[in-house]
């Protein structure tokens, strides 16, 4: 009986097992998961000189499910010069080549391609101004200068990751632009971060704030800029607008020169050597800002480096000459002491709509015309009295109320020199043909205007243009009749 048991159930065993065996026959295998595509994936598509990045390699399969193949693919590289790339997808750029490099992928009989942009290395970064004030409710612009491994300066700042902390005064947006919040007050650290380096500013917010320049308010409106009957490159006469701005009531002083050398020279961007000031941070690096030495022409000293203390040196304004423009300055110089203060030069066609005092007075003046009673030019007479420059606003202002626009210091203002610049100026807000941002090498001559005390009256017109040259003589920068006021955008 047993034994029948068994048979029995070996059998149904075995009808079972045919059972199966005839329905896998009837049913197709299952296919394969094998690669229909191949992609690499970056997550961006250019390096810095020396910096690295991991490219993933990612199969698609036949049923649509994807899988990462970076390990298991055949990498390769052309033309392989600014490059390399190891079996695990990691790309690194060599330290001293710029290109653009074809990253190849391989498996499975499947194959892609990319392409990687090898940029230039920076070596350092400035975020610039290293200090500022700001007001509750106001914005600062910050930018972002960088120095490459070619020695050459950049305006960075729409590339750099900008973070502020703590945050809880302002906010900065990622154009670098810093808003401070109504009714807010404090310290804020604003960084940027680019390639491998980052830089920070230090900013105050405050409630409010005074000002150390007096600043009078243009009104927008139309002007004639120029002059048909003056030299080639005042012609032709044409008319331009030019938005409300604000620009300073007074020429910047060397007490208010010497305040911003001694807060440059706390926060490291210059450095002072036989008489020169230098900047060694910042949109200028390397460049000369000022002289404090006078030279054989000018032998006057208005500003002095004394020790405060032993080891301790500080800048000061020569007892009596504190209220007197500053002179002997470069254009990096002045440029950069508006940038501290949150401003700027005035471009050429505000600064000639000023001076003319909404009246298109040939001369800044404050009836137009010119006399040794209203301004301080060449020679002595009436209540121009002085040998070299005159304290400032020591004559009657014009009908803005701007002191010194003609005579006493020329002055700086934005826009490069073109002596045809006129011919193609743009009607609105016209900049001059430079850049709208320079750094640390002038593509052309600095412009002045206004004329100085050793100046004629021709030079002294409102519609002269006057222009440095690329690069000043030193010798001549030593008795410079430059100086500048400040401006902003209303």
């Amino acid at each position: 009986m047993l034994k029948l048991r068994s048979k029995i159930s070996i059998f149904i065993l075995f009808a079972l097992s045919c059972l199966a065996l005839f329905h896998c026959a009837e049913q197709p295998a299952e296919p394969p998961k094998t690669t229909a595509s191949l992609k690499i994936s970056l997550p961006v598509s250019s390096v810095y000189a020396g910096g690295s990045l991991q490219l993933l390699a990612v199969a698609t399969l036949r049923d649509g499910t994807q899988s990462d193949v970076t390990q298991a693919t055949t990498w390769s590289l052309a033309p392989g010069r600014a490059g390399t790339i190891n079996s695990k997808g990691l790309f690194t750029a060599s330290g001293n080549e710029i290109g653009v490099e074809t990253v190849r992928a391989d498996y499975q009989g499947h194959s892609s391609e990319v392409q990687i942009e090898i940029t230039k290395r920076a070596v350092s970064l400035t975020v610039w101004p290293s200090t500022a004030t700001v007001v509750a409710g106001r914005s600062l612009q910050f930018e972002a200068i960088s120095e490459f491994q070619d020695v050459t300066q950049e305006y960075v700042t729409s590339k750099v990751s900008w973070r502020i902390n703590p945050g809880v005064a302002a906010t900065i947006d990622t154009n670098g632009v810093l808003s401070a919040k109504a009714g807010a007050s404090g310290e804020e650290t604003v960084a940027g971060s680019f390639q491998a380096y980052s830089a920070q500013s230090k900013v105050q917010i405050k409630a409010s704030f005074e000002s150390p320049f007096e600043m009078v308010l243009i009104p927008a409106g139309n002007f004639t800029m120029g002059d048909d009957n003056g030299h080639a490159n005042e012609k032709p006469a044409h008319e331009v607008f030019v938005s409300a701005f604000q620009i300073g009531k007074y020429e910047v002083t060397n007490r208010q020169y010497v305040d911003y050398l001694n807060a440059a020279q706390r926060n490291g961007e210059i450095i002072y050597e036989s008489s020169i000031v230098t900047a060694i941070k910042g949109p200028f690096a390397g460049r000369e800002y000022c002289r404090i030495a006078g030279g054989p022409e000018f032998p006057d000293r208005f500003i002095e480096y004394l020790e405060v203390e032993p080891g301790a040196f500080e800048f000061q304004a020569r007892a009596g000459f504190e209220n007197f423009p500053v002179v002997r300055v470069h254009w990096w110089g002045a440029a950069a002491f508006c940038a501290f203060y949150g401003l700027r030069l005035p471009t050429e066609a505000e600064w000639e709509k000023a001076c003319r005092g909404g009246q298109q007075f040939n001369y800044g003046t404050s009836d137009g015309t010119l006399s040794h009673d209203l301004a301080n030019y060449i020679g002595k007479e009436g209540r121009d009295q002085f040998e070299g420059v005159a304290p400032v606003g020591s004559f009657p202002p014009n009908p803005y109320g701007l002191h010194d626009m003609s005579g006493n210091a020329a002055e700086y203002v934005f826009d490069l020199y073109g002596s045809d610049y006129y011919a193609n100026s743009p009607r609105n807000d016209p900049k001059g043909p430079g850049p709208a941002m320079l750094t640390q090498n002038l593509p052309g001559s600095a412009i002045w205007r206004g004329g100085a005390w050793t100046h004629d009256a021709n030079a002294c017109r409102a519609a002269l243009r006057g222009s440095t040259g690329h690069q000043i003589d030193p010798n001549y920068l030593a008795g410079s009749l430059f100086g500048f006021r400040v401006a902003r955008s209303q």
